[in-house]
């Protein structure tokens, strides 16, 4: 047959344990955090279980902060900022989700190329909601901040990238056949390989390099 599926190792387990530690805290946080605001009857137990929830969620940063600076492969901080070569495929999986995967959807290795600006700004809006949960119950107003405020700010933009992340891979994985979504428990993706495919493919491609599949 012309056409091959491999299957390739890209995220490691230590990757995957975060990345489930996050998402999982996320939630009951942003479940919790509601329950406390709008239902004094189980507010107090409601916070004990934020405040756990929260500690994930701080073990889950401080460990994906380590992969960022001194991981491999797409660990790595380096891997979640857009190259040259992939502006291209930033606008086929922009208009890949406006018209709900009906345009062609580019190929990439390990982030997807639109999204990992995104993921940065997730990562960075969790760690300030953290600290703004944290300062908040001695420090409610921080210079012309007001951290309550500023708190659920944060959680309402938290929930609206949650959203989108959970609407994109649920579309990717159901209109490609890279298996996005069971990548993210066993940390493998499949990959199509025209033996006969001309040079230049007729969808945008994200190159990758060897020394990354090595890496990983």
């Amino acid at each position: 047959m012309a056409e091959q599926i491999r299957r390739v190792a890209v995220w490691s387990g230590w990757l995957r344990l975060v990345h489930w530690a996050i998402a999982g805290a996320t939630l009951v946080l942003m479940a919790t955090g509601w329950l406390v605001a709008e239902t004094p009857s189980v507010a107090d137990a409601a916070a004990d279980v934020h405040y756990l929830a929260a500690s994930l969620l701080l073990f889950g940063l401080a460990v994906r902060l380590f992969l960022g600076f001194f991981g491999s492969g797409a660990e790595r901080f380096e891997h979640m900022l857009p190259t040259g070569s992939e502006w291209d495929a930033i606008k086929g999986s922009a208009l890949f989700y406006l018209t709900f995967g009906r345009a062609p959807r580019p190929n990439w290795f390990a982030h997807n190329p639109l999204w990992k600006p995104l993921y940065l700004v997730l990562l960075l809006a969790l760690a300030a909601s953290a600290l703004s949960g944290w300062l908040m119950g001695d420090v409610p107003i921080l210079g012309p901040l007001y951290l309550p405020g500023v708190h659920v700010w944060l959680a309402g933009l938290i929930g609206v990238l949650v959203l989108a992340h959970v609407y994109s891979v649920a579309l990717q994985d159901a209109k490609g056949q890279t298996a996005d979504i069971s990548a993210m428990l066993n940390g493998h993706r499949y990959f199509s390989v025209d033996r006969n495919a001309p040079a230049k493919p007729e969808i945008p491609q994200v190159s990758i390099r060897l020394d990354d599949i090595r890496r990983d």
